[in-house]
């Protein structure tokens, strides 16, 4: 794999390699975009291509150093992530880093670093990170990855050289399902509700069951007006159920309203569930702009709500009985 194999950053790959034929790779990057965009990807292929001895610009593949990447042993290249039992970067972690990053590269002109997830970093690990950044050695490299770069400490950003990730064309996408083997109407569907992350449509088409649990969210709003407290206990459990393998069931359902506020504003053609669009009609005459936009913010609360550990069960019983209130224009 190189360069070639990233989908639709063809921007960004120009300046890393303007960087590297310069010789002026920077002692930071932020590469920022929605999960799925292909992040890391561009900072691995970036990281093998200045490890790279056989080629100026990319990485070969088959030198020694390309082999140790591919099996991400590479003594010159650490991945720094949230830790499996965390849900931050630890300061312990950042003096990790720090207390190896002072050490020349083993076998490279370059040491790499990449923090994922780099806006979930704790206060007093940001702050440390920040010293490194002020004052880097010559020959380290810190690329940071970021989805949401307002968490993100103003003085970190200035210190980085920016590069913003572009979402994906839905075409690009759907091409690269059907080149997958995905049958034709789920690739289309996939590469609509995929908002140009193709990390994002490759996660759904991967999951086995995704069309069969997705059918049965969406044909549960269909009639939502109609379902009473055992049904929604019900679908509750469900979720539940689904939430532990990590099932993206608040972007089908933020999904599922936002296709009513499009053709609530005629705008048809943004919707991206058009396989239920007779069922989104129907429902978008029961209800008003403002209702629909109190139905996302109560989606956007309870998924903030299960992310903060509050009890998963009554925050989902609370939101789909205010879905099913009623609201007649």
């Amino acid at each position: 794999m190189s360069f070639v194999s990233l989908l639709g950053q063809q921007e960004a790959v120009k300046i890393l390699k303007d960087e590297i034929r310069k010789d002026r790779i920077s002692h930071a990057y932020l590469f920022s975009g929605q999960n799925g965009i292909g992040k890391f990807k561009l900072a691995f292929e970036f990281s093998k291509a200045v490890f790279c001895k056989e080629l100026e610009l990319d990485s070969c593949g088959s030198c020694i150093n390309c082999r140790k990447m591919a099996h991400q042993n590479h003594p010159d290249f650490k991945r720094i992530a949230i830790l499996e039992d965390k849900n931050a970067i630890s300061i312990d972690q950042i003096r990790e880093l720090k207390k190896e990053i002072a050490y020349k590269p083993y076998e490279s002109d370059h040491k790499i670093y990449i923090i994922e997830n780099a806006e979930e970093m704790t206060k007093e690990a940001a702050n440390s990170l920040l010293k490194t950044l002020e004052d880097p050695p010559f020959f380290a490299t810190i690329i940071l990855l970021a989805e949401d770069t307002g968490k993100m400490l103003p003085t970190i950003i200035s210190r980085c050289q920016q590069i913003k990730l572009k979402n994906v064309e839905k075409e690009k996408i759907k091409s690269l399902l059907l080149d997958k083997g995905l049958e034709a109407e789920k690739a289309e569907i996939l590469s609509l509700t995929a908002d140009g992350s193709p990390g994002r449509a490759l996660k759904a088409a991967e999951r086995e069951s995704y069309f069969e649990n997705r059918k049965i969210i969406y044909d549960f709003l269909s009639d939502i007006d109609s379902k009473n407290t055992i049904d929604i206990f019900k679908i509750t459990d469900k979720l539940l159920e689904l939430l532990k393998s990590d099932f993206p069931c608040f972007d089908l359902l933020s999904d599922w309203y936002r296709d009513i506020m499009m053709i609530k504003q005629d705008c048809l053609g943004a919707v991206k569930n058009k396989d239920y669009l007779e069922h989104l009609k129907h429902n978008k005459a029961l209800m008003s702009l403002d209702s629909i936009i109190e139905k996302l913010d109560s989606i956007d609360r309870t998924e903030r709500y299960i992310k903060e550990n509050v009890r998963a069960n009554l925050s989902l019983e609370v939101l789909f009985f205010k879905l099913r209130q009623p609201d007649q224009e």
